[in-house]
């Protein structure tokens, strides 16, 4: 990306002209300024150049999906998060600028930008919690908790070599935020409860034995790890597991969970969660907790319909 910005400067006859439009215009102005060029650039394009964009463009080819099983799982999970009172959103295709970048360690080119201070949305997560950091924030209710839960089809920038990699795919996202009640018990409620919904939801695609969870500790967790242990009847106990360490990622805090299939050439990760700090800096509020998760959801419709006979009950 340096080199093709070098090669605008030099075309422009400017200096660093990024980072004074950057600096010097607000984000209302620069929308203006973008939206402008934007319509100059479109007016450019010729119908026969907008046909080559649309076999060539990763981000707009149609997903190669059974489109009406695709929906059909969605809203059958939907169906059954809204039991654990988990409330269907339906987001926008749209978050606001930064969404990701500002506050979930993700970097602004992994992310489409759009113009009109947004961007599209590769997390849902990340616009569930504004939601609930916006229900938190408007609520007298300091005991309240927010679940929300949503399918959503994710757009992602970074480019993948392996073409079983898309552009754009439909994640499974749970939410649920609160208050801190002490010894971790938000966060170990929220543990057992997202893993029930996401176990029970993949015990519907695959056998139970194929299945299993790894763990992963955080920075600061032996306190965590303790009240794990002696939480009583955990979800994870029903299921093989195993705990590694991983002090490097601040993505997570505390603990990560992630829910692997078993293949017969290996595994592969369709499921992960864990607490985040999201909200607590949404709301300048050290006290409110925010646990998160997600499930491949595209990738079990894919793997169960590519394998069949490999993943028949018994």
């Amino acid at each position: 990306m340096d080199t093709i910005l070098k090669k605008i400067h030099q075309k422009l006859g400017a200096g660093p002209a990024l980072t004074e439009l950057a600096e010097k215009l607000s984000l209302s102005e620069l929308n203006t300024f973008l939206l402008e060029l934007y319509r100059l650039k479109a007016g450019q394009v010729e119908p026969a150049q907008l046909l080559r964009q649309f076999g060539d463009n990763r981000f707009v080819s149609p997903a190669a999906v059974d489109s009406l099983g695709l929906r059909q799982t969605e809203l059958d999970w939907l169906k059954y998060a809204r039991e654990y009172n988990f409330h269907p959103l339906t987001l926008s295709p749209l978050a606001p600028l930064a969404s990701c970048s500002a506050i979930g360690h993700v970097d602004q080119n992994n992310v489409l930008s759009a113009v009109r201070g947004t961007e599209v949305v590769s997390d849902a997560t990340n616009v569930l919690a504004l939601q609930i950091a916006q229900d938190a924030k408007a609520t007298k209710d300091k005991n309240a908790v927010f679940r929300y839960a949503a399918a959503h089809r994710h757009v992602r920038g970074q480019a993948f070599d392996n073409p079983k990699f898309t552009a754009h795919f439909s994640v499974f996202c749970l939410a649920s935020g609160g208050r801190d009640r002490g010894n971790y018990a938000f966060e170990l409620g929220q543990l057992n409860e997202h893993l029930a919904i996401i176990l029970n939801l993949l015990r519907r695609h695959f056998p139970e034995e194929r299945l299993f969870i790894r763990f992963y500790r955080k920075k600061d967790a032996s306190v965590f790890m303790e009240r794990m242990e002696e939480y009583p009847n955990g979800i994870w106990t029903s299921l093989p597991h195993e705990f590694r360490d991983d002090l490097e990622h601040e993505y997570y805090h505390l603990i990560q969970a992630k829910v692997f299939l078993r293949l017969d050439e290996g595994e592969i990760d369709l499921a992960d969660g864990g607490p985040v700090d999201w909200t607590q800096r949404l709301l300048s509020d050290k006290k409110h907790r925010l646990f998160i998760s997600g499930i491949g959801l595209e990738l079990v419709h894919k793997l169960e319909r590519a394998r069949p006979v490999e993943f028949t009950k018994k």
